[in-house]
């Protein structure tokens, strides 16, 4: 058949407009005892134990907290998401989401390639905290959790995958 005006060849390996936009999600096998947490509005996934129950909250403007927490015991941890334009944390968006301004321990990390800082402070209702902060794909991401369940979340962490 030879093409006329009317037909439309494309190299093989092409797809469809639709093929391009649909995204094919891909989850990992969790531990025993853990559950994949999967979010493509901000493209990231983690594992979490399986007491934990995970609940997805709008802030607003882009924004979302999303908290992990076991009913019984009130233990668990949450990350606040919201949408930011620099590579890294500056020092008045940091006293804008921290009022106490404490900022104790201060490390950097490096969650799934994207730097960024972990440190203790004070939360007026929930005390001495430990959280850790970093940027990624146009969002700051604030994890969130009791001093004393600092490494706890030291280990979920490093499960946490970038989609």
């Amino acid at each position: 058949m030879q093409p006329d005006s009317t037909t439309v060849l494309a190299p093989v390996g092409t797809f469809s407009p639709e093929a391009t936009t649909t995204s094919l999600e891909v989850h990992r096998q969790a531990p025993a005892g853990y559950t994949e947490y999967y979010n493509t509005r901000y493209r990231f996934s983690l594992f979490y134990p399986d007491d934990l129950q995970a609940n997805e909250h709008d802030e607003g403007g882009g924004a979302s907290t999303i908290t992990f927490q076991n009913p019984d015991t009130a233990h668990g941890f949450q990350i606040f998401i919201a949408p930011y334009a620099k590579a890294q944390v500056s020092e008045e968006r940091f006293k804008q989401d921290e009022p106490s301004g404490v900022r104790k321990g201060l490390q950097n990390v490096a969650i799934d390639g994207a730097t960024g800082a972990s440190f203790y402070s004070k939360d007026p209702a929930l005390g001495e905290t430990a959280e850790l902060w970093f940027v990624h794909g146009g969002y700051l991401f604030e994890v969130t959790t009791l001093k004393p369940l600092g490494s706890w979340l030291g280990g979920i962490m490093q499960s946490w995958k970038f989609l």
